[in-house]
């Protein structure tokens, strides 16, 4: 059994999207990204609450595979302190979300999977984006409060 991998083209976007075909999952848009790790985008928006929520499970050729959900901007006045503090808060609370700023201030929420290509599993991704819409139903609501501006899918935000 070997255990080399060579990366190459990323094999995991053709199996997601026969995936999506075959169960109808028709709400996602395919975006090449391109780049030595071969990175494709599938988007779309998630409902939280009032609000839709721009997002991505992205593939490349890496062992990684990562559901990417832009929730909205982070304070930059005084408000900064206590909103990182929050955002630390809710890292320890929920361990298999990832909450991060860039350096744009755009706060994400982040699910990370791993497996090589030939032993990808399109429906455990389908499993995580039910969590997250759970999740999100039930608490995007108060993360909203502590944000500067929540992540609307009308205001043309792209990953």
């Amino acid at each position: 059994m070997s255990t080399s991998f060579t990366p190459g083209k990323n094999l995991k976007a053709d199996a997601l999207e026969t995936y999506m075909k075959e169960n109808n999952l028709n709400f996602f848009r395919r975006e090449a990204l391109g780049g030595p790790m071969d990175t494709i985008a599938f988007l779309t928006t998630l409902p939280a609450g009032d609000h839709r929520l721009v997002t991505t499970i992205l593939t490349d050729n890496s062992m990684y595979t990562v559901l990417r959900v832009h929730l909205g901007t982070a304070p930059t006045d005084k408000r900064r302190k206590d909103f990182f503090h929050y955002l630390n808060q809710l890292n320890k609370r929920h361990g298999v979300f990832k909450y991060s700023v860039d350096e744009e201030n755009h706060v994400f929420l982040d699910m990370t999977t791993t497996s090589r290509p030939n032993h990808f599993e399109p429906d455990l991704l389908r499993t995580l984006l039910n969590l997250v819409s759970y999740f999100l139903q039930n608490e995007y609501a108060e993360i909203v409060t502590h944000l500067d501006k929540p992540g609307e899918a009308a205001q043309d935000f792209t990953l």
